[in-house]
Parts: C-alpha cells; sequence; structure tokens
C-alpha cells in the first residue's frame, strides 16, 4: 500500500502562509510542513504551531529567501548589499565550488538549524528553499549539518519523469532537468541520498490543482511518497525582509488554491477510496 506524506514548503514566509498551512492540517489532509528562520514571520510560525501538536515539522533551510540568522560579518558571501540573501539560484551554483563561501553556508545553516532547536521545535526532515540544496558542494554542507542535528532524512528533490498530469511550465521542467542531472553527477565518494521517499512537487510547483492531486493520489507507485504543496492566503503586505520577486509570489492567487485543495471533501474521499495510509516523516 502506498504511503503519502502530504507536505506544505514555506511555514514562516508570512502570517498568510502561516495560516493557510495550519488550517489545512487541522480541516484537511495536511500532515507535514518544514519551517523557515530567516524570515519574520518565523515567531507567529512558532505561536501557530502550539495549534497542530501532530503536525510533523521540518527545516526549510533557505540561502535565499530573507536575512540571515547568523551575524552578516561571518556569511558576507551569502547576502547582496541590501543584506538579503541573494534570492538567485544561479549565482549559488556559480559560487558553490568556492570553499570560503560553503563555509559560510555552513555557518548559516548552523545558525537556522540552532534558531529552530532553541524555539523547542522537533525536527524529523529538511529541506531547502528552490532546492538549493541539491546543488553539488552545498548539498554536501547541509547534509553534514542536517545529520549533525539529529534530523534523518534530506530531501532527494528528483521527480520520476512520468505519470504526471500535464507537461508543467517551461521553467519548472528545467529546474527538473537541472536538479535530476545533479544527483547524476554526484561524486561516488559523496554520502548517497536518502531515498526511501520519493519526491512529487516540483514539475507543477505553486499550480498543484485539485484535479493534480486527485492524479497523483490516485496514481502512486508501492512505498513513500511525498506530495509537496504550497498553500497561502495570496495576501502578503511588503516588507523589507523579503525580495519582491518573492513577494509577488507569495500574493499569487494559487496559494490559496493549493489551500483550497488541501482541505477539499474530493481529495479526502480519493484518499479514502484509494486505500492510501497518509502519514508523517516521524512515522516512518
Amino acid at each position: 500500500m502506498p504511503r503519502v506524506i502530504l507536505h506544505a514548503d514555506d511555514l514562516g514566509v508570512s502570517e498568510g502562509t502561516n495560516q493557510a498551512i495550519i488550517d489545512s492540517h487541522i480541516r484537511g489532509v495536511l500532515t507535514s510542513t518544514s519551517i523557515v528562520a530567516t524570515t519574520p514571520a518565523f515567531t507567529d510560525a512558532t505561536r501557530r504551531l502550539l495549534e497542530a501538536p501532530e503536525l510533523d515539522v521540518g527545516a526549510h533551510l533557505s540561502l535565499n529567501l530573507g536575512r540571515p540568522v547568523a551575524p552578516i560579518d561571518e556569511v558576507g558571501l551569502l547576502t547582496n548589499r541590501d543584506g538579503l540573501l541573494l534570492p538567485s539560484f544561479a549565482r549559488h551554483l556559480r559560487r558553490s565550488q568556492d570553499p570560503a563561501y560553503l563555509r559560510q553556508v555552513s555557518i548559516e545553516v548552523e545558525a537556522q538549524l540552532e534558531r529552530m532547536h532553541d524555539a523547542d521545535l522537533q525536527l524529523s526532515h529538511a529541506d531547502s528553499q528552490q532546492h538549493v540544496h541539491m546543488i553539488p558542494g552545498i548539498r554536501d554542507v547541509i547534509a553534514e549539518r542536517v545529520a549533525a542535528a539529529g534530523i534523518t532524512h534530506l530531501r532527494h528533490s528528483v521527480e520520476p519523469w512520468r505519470g504526471h498530469p500535464g507537461i508543467g511550465r517551461p521553467t519548472n521542467l528545467l529546474k527538473c532537468a537541472t536538479v535530476a542531472m545533479f544527483a547524476a553527477c554526484r561524486p561516488h565518494h559523496a554520502p548517497k541520498p536518502d531515498k526511501r521517499v520519493r519526491f512529487v512537487g516540483l514539475r507543477h510547483t505553486g499550480r498543484i490543482t485539485e484535479f493534480r492531486l486527485i492524479h497523483y493520489l490516485e496514481n502512486l507507485g508501492p512505498g513513500s511518497w511525498e506530495i509537496v504543496m504550497h498553500p497561502g492566503t495570496g495576501d502578503f503586505e511588503g516588507h523589507h525582509d523579503v525580495n519582491p520577486t518573492i513577494a509577488d509570489y507569495l500574493r499569487l492567487p494559487e496559494r490559496q488554491m493549493e489551500w483550497e485543495v488541501l482541505t477539499s471533501s474530493r481529495v479526502r474521499r480519493c484518499i479514502a477510496e484509494a486505500g492510501l495510509s497518509t502519514v508523517r516523516f516521524a512515522d516512518l
């Protein structure tokens, strides 16, 4: 019988995102989330988690969203002139073979995990904003820090190429191909990724409709699966701690649509009729 983790990234990015994620668990089918420590709504997220003690929580590590948790003079290679973490995936990729840069990645990731630990969060898994942890070099650093924190699962962000409800947006297809290439080109001496949980959610990032989610649920193969979504309210009061591109993304109406999908009675009925077991990383 397939086991499925219905997961939401981005807890802590905004209060609207926090509201949608917690409600998607309480009223809906969401079993898991991952929290960002680099944004102002982190504190609001930790407070709201008290309403959802059964919601599984992981670390959504960020090198490209918000402001660093570590002192800025220790991680300057990760930031722009405004003190924000560099938003560009490509810029992190270009710097990922620089030993000085990777040392600062280690410092910042450790600081984020410490902030989560200080908030009494029990973390069962880890992933990252825009899947930057799949970049060679960066992944090895993050895997080391995650393991040192006692976290047993780090997302392997490689989707199967078949079985999707539609082709997807070209930019998402490019990201799928990129992370798959990174995974295939890992050196032999590098730690092997944890593939116990298969991954879906990159091809249709932020646009998983009810039809698409039901398609996935009805066609999962054997084993354990993580389906990743990004629910939100579509509301965001802009502030100087989030770059404009992310602010625009938080305002997309598709985020509210994904919230509605996760609380849909049709989705709940589909899970029951398909005989799926909804689980958490902590249950594996």
